[in-house]
């Protein structure tokens, strides 16, 4: 599995949507998560997030021990100016 941010081929590849606002868009109604954006607009995640996001919704996890209580994956960027 790819490590590290996902790139602008990626994103499109995992959210269907080309352009950064409906792949935040979908990354907000799939999984409800509002995703840390650069300054151009363009979503910013790893693929681990990505990983721990479908883990989380499938109910699984990587150490056996079941489904993790707390999950902190990401901020938005509201409040910048």
């Amino acid at each position: 599995m790819p490590t590290g941010l996902m790139t602008a081929d990626d994103l499109v590849a995992v959210t269907g949507m080309k352009t950064s606002t409906k792949q935040a868009e979908w990354f907000n109604e799939s999984y409800g998560v509002r995703v840390i954006r650069r300054s151009d607009g363009a979503p910013v995640i790893t693929w681990e997030t990505w990983e721990a996001l479908n883990h989380k919704t499938y109910g699984i996890s990587s150490n056996g021990q079941g489904p993790k209580k707390r999950l902190v994956l990401v901020s938005d960027n509201r409040n910048q100016k």
